[in-house]
């Protein structure tokens, strides 16, 4: 029953409700960011990537609710240091199984009580825009504690309705400690993850490794699903990574972390529309060795201090602003082959796909210029300089591999040899989708750079 009259709340007292309420949406992406490379089933990283932008985009609304029951007097609701240390404690979790087992059991529950608390407190008609909010937000709320108790065995889902003393005890003391903002509430990183967690007894292409080459991915069935395989890799390597940006970097701008939740529930969209033309192929995943290159490989790097904005900065560089350019290049492209080789259903695909790879490159863009004060001079030195030392890596790693695996070398130039006698020996030119990098906001500059390295061809030029 809600409240009405003068025994409801105050604006200010609402707006305290709400701190709590937007606290809570703001750990619960927080922790999704820190734990979905680390969860082994590849459902569970889709489940808490997506969980993670609706978590921070329903605690963007509240923080907008917030603002407008305290602008008018100039103040700003602040949470005791005892909800960080409830919080925190789901976060250093044990095992992917204990974290499933927290946000269930413990976090979700005190979402929906706090919603309905608020609902039951407040003024129906002063606080009107709150309950709306709360109406909206409830069902999803339990939809997704569903899903992620879903993520667990079925012989562990009983279990993961036992209460934790611990959280318990933390909870009840929550209102204990200093007085601090919503932005100042969240902890820095538990962990670092150099490596992406698998599903147990997955192969690997190894370090060096070119791993499989497909000579004919538009018309070869058997190299089409290699091709495929390869893209469902790099969506889940890539919103791993954008994840892991958001949660060792807590101290970056909110529409920051908006930016890279957007981008990692993108890349689960994108890896179950793959995954569904995979299944309409009789494809699955993980019947080629698995690559996690993309996640590995630009985690962290020799020249950058671990953890540092320079480390998450070539992050972006090399992962949005470069990979994600030639994404926006060759998914243009591709997308009119498929259409002619008659595969509607992948063109289909990769036009959705494209319209979010625009957004990826110009996030990476621009909190990279925001990084290096604004300076596009500057952005393009530095993606150089890290480009330099990403592809000299590789390098050195491919020597160790062929000095290592030198049959499986050999098996891989002949490979590479199949792709060349597959288009002519002539290397495919990929046109520079100008439009598409204009729209993510890439300069002349950035685009001299990319045709000048020679990933794409810049007909208008000629």
């Amino acid at each position: 029953m809600i409240r009405r009259g003068s025994s409801s709340w105050s604006p200010a007292e609402a707006a305290s409700s709400l701190a709590g309420l937007a606290f809570l949406e703001r750990a619960l992406a927080h922790i999704l960011a820190g734990w979905a490379v680390k969860m082994p089933a590849f459902e569970a990283k889709l489940v808490f990537a997506t969980q993670m932008h609706s978590a921070i985009e329903r605690a963007t609304q509240w923080r907008s609710r917030i603002h407008g029951l305290c602008h008018a007097v100039a103040a700003e609701p602040r949470l005791p240091k005892g909800w960080q240390a409830a919080l925190k404690h789901i976060d250093a979790s044990p095992d992917p199984d204990a974290v499933v087992m927290a946000i269930h059991g413990q976090l979700y529950p005190r979402l929906i009580e706090m919603c309905e608390a608020h609902a039951r407190g407040t003024d129906a008609i002063g606080d009107h825009a709150s309950l709306e909010l709360i109406r909206s937000f409830l069902p999803a709320l339990r939809a997704e504690r569903r899903g992620v108790l879903s993520v667990l065995p079925w012989s562990k889902r009983a279990k993961a309705r036992t209460g934790d003393t611990t959280f318990e005890e933390l909870w009840t003391a929550r209102e204990n400690g200093e007085q601090l903002s919503l932005e100042q509430q969240l902890w820095d990183p538990l962990d670092r993850v150099p490596a992406a967690v698998r599903p147990k007894g997955s192969r690997f292409s190894p370090t060096g490794s070119l791993g499989l080459l497909p000579a004919d991915p538009l018309y070869n069935p058997s190299d089409l699903a290699i091709f495929l395989h390869k893209e469902l890799d790099e969506e889940f390597t890539t919103l791993e990574l954008m994840a892991r940006n958001s949660y060792e970097h807590p101290s970056m701008p909110w529409n920051f972390h908006r930016d890279m939740a957007r981008q990692a529930a993108d890349e689960a969209r994108h890896a179950r529309m793959i995954g569904r033309l995979m299944r309409a192929r009789g494809i699955r995943h993980g019947q080629f060795a698995i690559s996690v290159a993309s996640y590995d490989g630009l985690y962290e790097f020799e020249p950058c201090e671990t953890g540092s904005r320079k480390e998450l900065l070539w992050r972006m560089l090399i992962r949005q602003t470069f990979m994600e350019g030639l994404a926006v290049d060759h998914l243009a492209f591709d997308i009119e082959r498929r259409k002619l080789a008659g595969q509607s259903d992948i063109a289909h695909v990769f036009e959705y796909i494209l319209r979010d790879e625009v957004f990826h490159a110009q996030s990476g863009l621009r909190w990279s210029r925001q990084l290096l004060d604004s300076d596009n001079t500057s952005l393009v030195e530095a993606r150089r300089e890290a480009f330099d030392y990403f592809t000299s890596r590789a390098e050195a790693a491919r020597e160790r591999f062929v000095m290592e695996n030198l049959d499986a070398a050999m098996v891989e130039l002949a490979a590479i040899e199949a792709v060349k006698g597959a288009r002519g020996s002539k290397r495919p030119e990929t046109p520079l989708n100008r439009i598409g990098r204009k729209q993510a906001g890439y300069g002349e500059d950035d685009i001299d750079q990319i045709v000048t390295w020679g990933f794409a061809s810049d007909k208008s030029r000629d």
